[in-house]
C-alpha cells in the first residue's frame, strides 16, 4: 500500500514538471528566435540566368536630360570669347610662319607675300585686340586653338629644316591650306556662332583679306612651280 502511493505521487510530480516546462518553452519560445524582418522601401533586383551580382551602375555626373538649367548647342560647344581666342590664335600662326619665310626665304617674290602677310595679319590682330577690350570680351583658349597650336609648331620645325625652292614651295603651299582652313572656318563656325554684333561684323570685314590671301597664293605658287 506504501509503495503504492508513493508510486502515485512519483506519477503526479512527473505530470506537473512536464505541464510547467511546456507552459516555460511556449513564453519564451521567442526569446532566441531572429526579430522579424522589416522590408525596406528598395525595390527588389531579380536576377536573370544565373546567381552572380549584377554590376554596379555608372556614376552620371552630368546629362543633357537632367540638367536643370537648359544650355543651347552654342553656349555649350563655343561662346565669344572662344571665338576670338580661335582667331587669334590663327592670325598669330600666319605672323609666326612669316617671320620665318622673310629670314629664310630667297626669293624676292616669296618675301613680299611674306611681308605682306605680316602686315595685314598684325592689323587683323590689332583690330581684334582693341574689340575685345571695348566689349569687355576676354580671348579664352580651347582644345581647337591648342590642336593649332600644336601642329603649327610641327610644320614650323619642318620648314627650318628646307632651304632654296624646297622651302618656298613648302611655305607658299603651308599657307594656302592655311587660309583656306581659316575662311572655312570663318563662315562654317566663327560667324554662326558670334553672338556679339561687333564681333560678326569683324570676321565679315576679315574675309576679304583671307581671300585676297589665298588668291595671292594661289598665284604665287603657280609661279614658283613654273620656275
Amino acid at each position: 500500500m506504501k509503495r503504492l502511493l508513493l508510486a502515485a505521487i512519483a506519477v503526479s510530480l512527473l505530470g506537473a514538471c512536464h505541464f510547467h516546462s511546456r507552459s516555460w518553452l511556449a513564453q519564451h519560445a521567442n526569446d532566441k528566435a531572429p526579430a522579424k524582418v522589416v522590408s525596406d522601401t528598395q525595390p527588389v533586383v531579380k536576377q536573370q540566368g544565373d546567381s552572380a551580382s549584377a554590376p554596379a551602375p555608372k556614376l552620371r555626373l552630368w546629362s543633357r536630360a537632367t540638367a536643370t538649367t537648359p544650355m543651347s548647342r552654342s553656349s555649350f560647344f563655343t561662346s565669344d570669347g572662344r571665338t576670338i581666342g580661335r582667331f587669334l590664335m590663327a592670325n598669330d600662326v600666319d605672323v609666326s610662319f612669316a617671320r620665318v619665310a622673310v629670314m629664310t626665304s630667297t626669293s624676292e617674290d616669296v618675301k613680299a607675300f611674306a611681308r605682306r602677310m605680316l602686315t595685314d595679319h598684325a592689323q587683323v590682330i590689332m583690330s581684334m585686340r582693341t574689340l575685345s577690350t571695348e566689349q569687355d570680351i576676354v580671348p579664352a583658349d580651347d582644345d581647337a586653338g591648342r590642336d593649332l597650336r600644336d601642329l603649327s609648331t610641327l610644320q614650323r620645325d619642318s620648314l627650318r629644316a628646307l632651304s632654296g625652292r624646297a622651302f618656298d614651295n613648302a611655305y607658299v603651299g603651308m599657307e594656302l591650306d592655311r587660309h583656306r582652313a581659316i575662311l572655312s572656318m570663318i563662315d562654317d563656325v566663327l560667324l554662326p556662332r558670334a553672338r556679339n554684333s561687333e564681333l560678326r561684323e569683324a570676321l565679315t570685314s576679315a574675309r576679304p583679306i583671307i581671300a585676297a590671301h589665298i588668291a595671292h597664293a594661289e598665284e604665287l605658287l603657280a609661279t614658283l612651280s613654273k620656275r
